[in-house]
């Protein structure tokens, strides 16, 4: 199978091409945290192994920081060999890595090749969403749209999938990894393109300086990385801490967040084409700010529900909307990807040493409080940018 060679930075693939890049977004959820639900499970097959419960809980957060230290690296590597050749051989390496353990029997061992999926992830997440970066302008917002809706699906379906594989036993949910080899030969038919000094955006539209992204978006990334882990790490504290002590019941707010995120992605196209890059960020931040006030002010699972719902629906715009940004303005896209990955993901090994901190402040309602205060403040900074970009506008249209 060969493909074609295009000096385009604006080239669409086949279909084939198409849907391999558009299921990009899958891979960050199912290299980092899809192996969740299985790890009670193999808490209860090693535990004669001397630490055995600390090294099962690293499971995700050394992916996770391999991930975020070397997402630059691959941004790096996809601007040099293409995203093409780079996607292909993250998804195969991941693929291997993440199935691994399977037939492992150290945790020792099992953390290590965790440790390295977390490279492959990067390189897979960076080099697809550079992909999706290289399609022609009026069509890459809602093919960013439609990455998001798959990522939303890919969620609700993987984790009941791995939950269920679990009562077969631990080593079964590794399985899920073998899916990105369904996505190679799709891959192979993507087009080799070579970026050339033409395929960069235009002088006025640049910014991102050496890493390619801002460095107050890459900031506002970081932020939106700690409250990812807001909702379900932290919801099942505040939850006793308002009288709901039904462990069962813990999951209601989690799966509203879920259900409002496929939701929303649904309507991320429609919404870039009224608002802009700039309104969107705007919107998503007062939703999430909104959303997390009135959870910290919620004294029932009825109202948290509601406001972890409006939450999601903030957040879950996102990462569309930060990708289609770079997308747009960034000199290198790939570079620019790979930076904002690393901060939305570096970020999150902080969560549970801020949460304590603030809650032992601020108490548990705190938490929700000051997050959403923080975030309501950045809607606020759009929405000013907003405004001056609408006065600098009216005020070329009279000197037109």
């Amino acid at each position: 199978m060969s493909a074609s060679i295009d000096t385009s930075a604006e080239v669409a693939p086949g279909r084939v091409g198409m849907v391999a890049v558009l299921v990009c977004t899958l891979f960050p959820m199912l290299g980092l945290f899809a192996i969740g639900p299985a790890l009670p499970a193999m808490t209860a097959a090693f535990s004669t192994t001397p630490d055995a419960v600390m090294m099962v809980q690293l499971m995700g957060g050394v992916a996770g920081l391999s991930f975020a230290i070397s997402a630059p690296g691959m941004g790096w590597l996809v601007e040099r060999l293409g995203y093409r050749r780079v996607y292909i051989v993250s998804l195969c390496a991941l693929a291997v890595l993440g199935a691994l353990p399977a037939f492992l029997q150290d945790l020792k061992v099992i953390l290590a090749t965790r440790l390295l999926l977390g490279v492959a992830v990067a390189g897979a997440a960076t080099a697809g969403m550079t992909g999706l970066s290289t399609l022609p302008v009026a069509i890459r917002p809602r093919m960013f749209g439609w990455s998001a809706i798959i990522s939303s699906v890919g969620t609700l379906i993987t984790f009941p999938a791995v939950g269920a594989l679990s009562t077969l036993g631990w080593r079964w949910p590794f399985a899920v990894y073998l899916l990105p080899l369904l996505v190679v030969p799709m891959a192979m038919t993507l087009p080799i393109v070579r970026p050339t000094a033409d395929d960069a955006p235009a002088a006025g539209a640049r910014s991102g300086g050496g890493i390619g992204v801002p460095l107050p978006i890459l900031a506002i990334t970081g932020f939106v990385g700690l409250t990812m882990y807001v909702g379900p790490m932290f919801i099942p504290f505040y939850m006793k801490h308002i009288g709901v002590t039904d462990p069962t019941l813990a999951t209601l707010p989690i799966s509203g967040m879920s259900a409002a995120a496929l939701l929303i992605t649904t309507l991320y196209t429609s919404l870039h084409k009224r608002l802009g890059v700039t309104g969107l960020f705007c919107l998503m931040f007062a939703f999430t700010g909104l959303g997390f006030i009135a959870a910290g002010f919620s004294f029932g699972l009825l109202t948290l529900m509601a406001a972890m719902f409006v939450v999601s629906c903030g957040m879950s715009l996102f990462m569309p909307n930060l990708n289609a940004y770079v997308a747009s303005t960034s000199p290198s896209p790939a570079r620019g990807m790979g930076w904002a990955m690393a901060s939305l993901f570096g970020v999150q090994v902080a969560f549970p040493f801020l949460a304590r901190v603030l809650s032992d402040q601020f108490g548990p309602a705190g938490v929700f409080r000051i997050f959403g205060a923080i975030a309501l403040v950045v809607a606020a900074g759009f929405a000013l940018v907003l405004s001056m970009n609408g006065k600098a506008k009216r005020a070329q249209a009279v000197q037109g």
